[in-house]
């Protein structure tokens, strides 16, 4: 299965950092992209439980399916 790369991420970092991951990149033979991807990935993993991700997926199939409720009709405070 092919991933599309569709989505950009503009960041800045200080030089101090970027002359670190430009080594960290090079050592690895990876571009800096990569890098960052892997990254983003892991963190992301880490930072949900798979429970979490069940409950995502189910509330995409629910929008899909048009059973959300638009934020509009919700009263707030």
């Amino acid at each position: 299965m092919a991933v599309i790369m569709s989505k950009e991420l503009l960041i800045r970092i200080p030089e101090p950092l970027y002359r670190r991951l430009k080594k960290v990149c090079a050592d690895e033979y990876k571009s800096m992209s990569a890098f960052v991807r892997e990254l983003l990935k892991e963190r992301v993993d880490e930072a949900l439980s798979s429970e979490d991700w069940d409950d995502i997926h189910d509330a995409r199939k629910e929008f899909k399916a048009g059973k959300s409720v638009s934020w509009r009709t919700i009263k707030r405070g």
